[in-house]
């Protein structure tokens, strides 16, 4: 287990059972306490609930009830969540999407399936302040 991200607080917003397994191990083996939300509602009060907040929120595109676009809308109307970084991870049509998630202001964009190899150089990027928009 790595101490480089251990000052790292994640939401993560993910549907998916498998998806949710994979960025999950992932962030225990880096060193990252996260928290999972698996319908997209109530992200915010989550976020607020968290202490310290997040510090990035990874959020799936297409969720039970809402989207992650509709999501982001929330969290950067927030005082509190605005300026967290927010990357958008899923399996949508790259072409079609990292334009949109571009436009709805995310901080980045992530294809899935994560690969465990890039992963931590994906995160190290953007939480420097380097965007990231890569397909996998």
């Amino acid at each position: 287990m790595s101490n480089e991200f251990a000052d790292v607080h994640a939401l993560v917003v993910e549907d998916d059972a498998g998806g949710m397994a994979i960025i999950g191990v992932m962030m225990r083996y880096l060193g990252i306490k996260s928290y999972i939300n698996t319908t997209g509602q109530g992200v915010v009060e989550m976020a607020h609930a968290m202490k310290p907040l997040p510090n990035i929120i990874f959020l799936d595109i297409n969720l039970p009830r809402t989207t992650g676009y509709e999501i982001l809308k929330q969290i950067r109307a927030d005082e509190k969540l605005k300026g967290v970084t927010v990357v958008a991870v899923t399996a949508q049509d790259a072409d079609t999407e990292i334009p949109k998630c571009k436009e709805a202001g995310f901080n980045g964009y992530i294809g899935k399936p994560l690969s465990r190899a890039r992963f931590p150089r994906q995160l190290r990027r953007i939480l420097s302040g380097e965007e990231v928009w890569e397909t996998y």
